[in-house]
């Protein structure tokens, strides 16, 4: 495949455009190109695209308008009118030769569109190429993954079994250690009767010593057990006492704790309202001073503002 080419390399492989044409007639001076660039955008090309035809299309009239050495229209209401293309021979050839053009932009911008479209294309297969690389891939680790599963199984059978093996073997085992350890036990059961039955007899005779010995001791054990209940009855009594007069001097003392607290805070209340009392008193006498030195102040001024006017009158008086 070819190395990619951008839209200026395209631009350079469109043909040279020719040298323009001879002025055209007395009615074409306001005629207007073949529109080029709609044609374009219904195609569907880049708005950049489109716009430039659209200059390019404006700057080509200027240029043929200035080469004809045509003036602008001095008349304004004849310039927005509708123009009236008027042919000539000249005229058709350029026509012949932009619309020649026009063919060439539109199969370039086709191209353009065709090349991007295949790119597209190419770009979805390689994509589903890869997706399909990468189900091919999990389809093999999911197979691969069950065969180890499989083998996994199969191994943990022949462990199941072989434990089960060993485990008749230790059955069986066991069940033939169990009938001779029976059958021992059943001799030394018999070896031993005998030997009860010779013990009992020695054991009857000293029970008999050994009941008489037993009742005396039991009725002197009874009686230090009796004395020693009521011992350790007496010191729970006291261990109680005791525990209930450390309870209340405890309740006493938090009492007393919470006594003291509410005098001090009864204390502290007092002196707060004392401090506050002094404070205003102090704020009021300090008030009053202000008061009277403020009623000094403006008897004073008073003063100075009268004796001009005494001193006035007293000289007046004496002038006459």
């Amino acid at each position: 495949m070819g190395a990619y080419r951008t839209w200026e390399d395209l631009d350079d492989e469109a043909p040279k455009p020719v040298p323009p044409r001879a002025a055209p007639g007395p009615g074409a001076s306001g005629a207007a190109p073949i529109g080029t660039a709609d044609e374009v955008e219904r195609l569907g090309a880049p708005g950049e695209l489109v716009d430039l035809l659209r200059k390019k299309e404006q700057l080509e009239a200027q240029l043929r308008q200035f080469a004809a050495g045509e003036q602008a229209p001095v008349d304004e209401r004849r310039a927005k009118c509708f123009p009236v293309k008027v042919h000539t021979k000249e005229s058709r050839i350029e026509e012949r030769r932009l619309k020649r053009r026009d063919e060439q932009l539109v199969l370039l911008t086709q191209r353009s569109l065709e090349r991007a479209h295949l790119r597209r294309v190419r770009a979805e297969i390689e994509r589903q190429t890869r997706l399909r690389q990468i189900e091919s891939a999990l389809l093999a680790r999911l197979e691969a993954d069950q065969r180890a599963q499989t083998q996994r199984r199969a191994l943990e059978q022949m462990t199941l079994s072989r434990r089960r093996n060993a485990e008749q073997e230790e059955e069986r085992e066991r069940a033939q250690q169990e009938a001779e350890r029976l059958r021992r036990a059943e001799a030394l059961a018999d070896a031993r009767r005998e030997h009860q039955m010779a013990e009992e007899a020695r054991l009857a005779e000293e029970r008999e010593a050994l009941i008489s010995r037993w009742t005396s001791e039991l009725q002197a054990a009874l009686g230090r057990a009796r004395r020693e209940r009521e011992q350790q009855r007496m010191a729970l009594e006291r261990e109680e006492q005791a525990r209930r007069e450390a309870v209340a001097r405890r309740t006493a003392e938090q009492r007393m704790a919470r006594t003291q607290a509410e005098v001090l805070e009864m204390t502290k209340r007092a002196a707060e309202c004392r401090l506050r009392g002094e404070r205003n008193a102090r704020a009021r006498a300090e008030q009053r001073a202000f008061e009277a030195r403020r009623d000094e102040t403006s008897r004073l001024a008073q003063a100075r503002r009268v004796e001009p006017r005494r001193n006035r009158e007293r000289e007046t008086t004496i002038r006459e």
